[in-house]
């Protein structure tokens, strides 16, 4: 169960996605800090929108997830995003956005507008490969890359646990993504995502994949963004019907650093 924000939150945030005001912005509903000052301040009100009681500092590359115009503002977007905690992590996972705000537009940047990666498949279609081809200069072999493979899953042979509803509410005491009361013939699951860039490069931890099946290999579902070498974000849409959800990660200089992940049905 999500802890503090909705099923029905999520809902309207994707159904927000189709006015005109966020023309271009189709796929997801994120937002990253752009500021080259290095910062962008949220304002949180209290009583009324005109009423600004606290100010919260969001870094360069800070991902927020938007939900409306501001009330009564022209440059003002009303966001949410999560609280980090006190003591910094390697990687943290959320499922809940528990703060909110306004930002200013001029800011900030939707995730779709950014410079994309090339997409493609390997020969076998087990992985799927999405490169940075933004500067032609750059030589093949030497360009930024973001590499998912996608495996028959064994979660079979992993221990389950059921809630009251018999749904699967845990596999191998962590939540899974993807999926319902029992486990679908032929699921598929994320078995690694791995960032190649010259000089650096890594595979995500194990916490930031675990426990993600049916993921999305139709292209239409699937992004890598960047903001600039420093600033890679990975989405995609995965599962179906009641069981789809999303899930975004941000890589920061070669290493996945957060993920923000959330049910949506269909």
């Amino acid at each position: 169960m999500m802890t503090s924000v909705s099923k029905a939150f999520y809902i309207s945030v994707f159904s927000l996605f189709s006015l005109s005001f966020v023309n271009g912005q189709q796929k997801v509903p994120f937002g990253v800090v752009k500021a080259e000052e290095g910062y962008a301040m949220v304002r949180v009100p209290k009583d009324n929108y005109r009423k600004i009681v606290d100010k919260i500092r969001m870094r360069k590359g800070d991902v927020f997830v938007y939900v409306k115009p501001a009330p009564g503002e022209t440059e003002w977007l009303w966001i949410k995003y999560p609280e980090k905690p006190e003591t910094e992590k390697l990687f943290i996972r959320y499922d809940s956005l528990n703060k909110e705000g306004m930002v200013n537009k001029d800011r900030v940047v939707f995730i779709d507008r950014l410079p994309h990666f090339t997409p493609s498949k390997s020969k076998n279609g087990k992985s799927l490969i999405f490169t940075d081809d933004t500067d032609s200069k750059i030589p093949a072999a030497q360009r930024s890359k973001v590499i998912i493979d996608i495996y028959p899953s064994n979660a079979g042979y992993r221990k389950q646990e059921k809630d009251a509803e018999g749904n699967i509410a845990a596999i191998d005491k962590v939540k899974p993504w993807g999926i319902g009361k029992e486990l679908p013939e032929g699921m598929t699951e994320i078995r690694s995502i791995k960032v190649q860039q010259p000089g650096r490069g890594s595979i995500f931890v194990r916490d930031a994949i675990k426990n993600l099946f049916q993921p999305s290999t139709d292209f239409n579902n699937i992004g890598v963004t960047a903001l600039d070498k420093d600033h890679i974000f990975l989405y995609m849409i995965n599962g179906s019907g009641e069981n789809r959800y999303v899930t975004f990660w941000t890589i920061k200089e070669g290493k996945v650093i957060s993920q923000i992940i959330y049910k949506n049905p269909e």
